[in-house]
């Protein structure tokens, strides 16, 4: 069985949006790098974050392709 990597076939970025439990804006921000480091994502940046009750909601993307990248989806037909 052919293995298919997902994130060849993303043409830029990948978003992930969640609410971290998180003690102010600063640590959520932390715990949002983090995370995306731990998912194995180098090039991140936080989209929005907006602290209250308790947490953090948190948009973060991860840049799979950015321009000039050798595309991996333009190897699909």
């Amino acid at each position: 069985m052919n293995k298919i990597n997902v994130l060849d076939r993303i043409v830029d970025s990948l978003d992930i949006e969640i609410f971290i439990v998180c003690k102010n804006e600063k640590e959520g921000k932390k715990l949002g790098v983090r995370l995306m480091k731990d998912l194995g994502f180098k090039d991140t940046d936080i989209v929005f974050i907006e602290y209250g009750n308790g947490g953090a909601r948190i948009r973060l993307r991860a840049n799979i392709f950015k321009a000039g990248d050798h595309y991996g989806w333009l190897d699909f037909n």
